[in-house]
């Protein structure tokens, strides 16, 4: 249950606020599902290495909660609306940690921001050198042409 405030917070928000909530719910329950999963695959592995003739029945259960737990997940599936990119997923089939995927993206979109900021200023620089150039050589024709186009100032 809710705090008044919130309650009160979110009985005012619009309906698009409480499927946002409805929807960090569903995530934050499947999430809790698959530690469940991982957690007890874990305590499988240990059942079946330690393998005895009393264990089998505790292996049965394990393996119906994995069982149960995966079919409880199948159905909230379209619940969720999550986007995977299929290079993560790829990272992940072949044995690799998502972060690492992200942690290389981050670089990449870093050195391509770096190389098109460095594209600007080249052609920046050579914009001005230009109109250097036109005013030296065509001073009166270039002036009233080159006043004319200048482009309104941006703030940034």
């Amino acid at each position: 249950m809710r705090p008044p405030s919130q309650s009160n917070a979110a009985a005012s928000q619009p309906q698009a606020a409480a499927s946002t909530e409805f929807h960090d719910t569903d995530r934050e329950v499947i999430e809790t599902k698959i530690r469940e999963a991982l957690e007890t695959l874990s305590q499988i592995r240990v059942t079946v290495i330690n393998h005895e003739s009393a264990d089998e029945q505790v292996l049965q259960q394990r393996v119906d909660r994995l069982v149960q737990g995966y079919a409880e997940m199948h159905t909230m599936k379209d619940r969720l609306n999550v986007s995977v990119p299929e290079e993560v997923l790829a990272y992940i089939r072949d044995g690799r940690n998502p972060d690492e995927f992200t942690s290389q993206f981050m670089e990449r979109v870093a050195s391509e921001n770096q190389f098109t900021n460095g594209k600007i200023a080249a052609l920046t620089n050579f914009k001005h050198e230009f109109e250097e150039k036109l005013r030296e050589f065509f001073p009166e024709e270039s002036s009233a042409r080159l006043d004319r186009q200048k482009p309104p100032k941006i703030d940034s």
